[in-house]
């Protein structure tokens, strides 16, 4: 388990559209950067602050479909050779 802090963004247009929806998630501890054509405008949070514990695939879902740097894994084998091993 671990600690969600990252928010989703979502377009303004999903808002409007859903806005019940994602109401209903942000009670249940989830947050939304909103944007506007192209830009973030606002975040959609709980006025309850308190982190919301998730599962690890809760944590990955929004990271789904997001390639690192491409040159990242190299990067950091020339930073410190001995702990990238696992990272083929």
């Amino acid at each position: 388990m671990c600690r969600n802090y990252v928010m989703m963004e979502i377009a303004s247009e999903e808002l409007e559209k859903n806005t019940r929806g994602l109401l209903q998630r942000v009670v249940e501890g989830e947050g939304f950067v909103v944007a506007a054509d192209g830009h973030q405008v606002a975040t959609l949070q709980s006025l309850n602050r308190r982190p919301r514990w998730v599962s690890g695939a809760d944590f990955a879902r929004p990271l789904d479909g997001h390639q690192a740097d491409a040159d990242l894994r190299d990067e950091l084998r020339l930073l410190s050779p001995d702990s990238t091993d696992g990272l083929s």
